[in-house]
């Protein structure tokens, strides 16, 4: 642990203040999408999905999902795809968890940085970065969506119930 004296830090830089808020929507996104996910596969109303699930994280509802489709989907194809896609959206939420969920310090005498949970400070992250993480957040999420509305998981529901 340092042993300069450490302070909170809210940077001035508005586009990296913008970015961060990007990418906490994109990511409330992608957890709305995961709901939806679970609404799908479960055959529950949009409704009951949203009051059912709440106060659910984004782990827990990716465990939901991999619980419900290992049951309704069996050992398939459209299983191991959705468990691909479920594996980049942790991913995309443990960077971003990084980010948001860290203390954004600063050293009285030097540069502000994320204080880990060593308490040593990591530099801040670039707008750049987290433009890419946005992105990447946005494309999973669209990915996901459309795989329940009309692609692979919709398919694999619908054979399942012709069968």
């Amino acid at each position: 642990m340092s042993s300069n004296f450490i302070t909170f830090h809210v940077p001035e830089d508005k586009e990296l203040l913008s970015a961060i808020g990007i990418v906490t929507l994109r990511h409330e996104h992608l957890n709305h999408i995961l709901k939806m996910t679970i609404k799908s596969i479960a055959g529950l109303s949009p409704s009951e999905a949203s009051y059912a699930l709440k106060y659910e994280g984004s782990r827990s509802l990716r465990k939901r999902i991999n619980k419900l489709a290992r049951k309704e989907l069996g050992d398939s194809k459209a299983l191991l795809k959705l468990q691909a896609v479920l594996g980049r959206a942790e991913g995309v939420t443990d960077k971003r968890n990084k980010y948001i969920h860290s203390i954004w310090a600063k050293e009285l005498d030097g540069d502000p940085g994320i204080m880990g949970v060593s308490g040593q400070l990591k530099p801040l992250p670039t707008i750049k970065e987290l433009e890419e993480l946005s992105k990447e957040i946005e494309e999973i999420t669209k990915e996901l969506n459309q795989a329940r509305l009309e692609g692979f998981i919709f398919d694999a529901l619908n054979d399942r119930t012709k069968a």
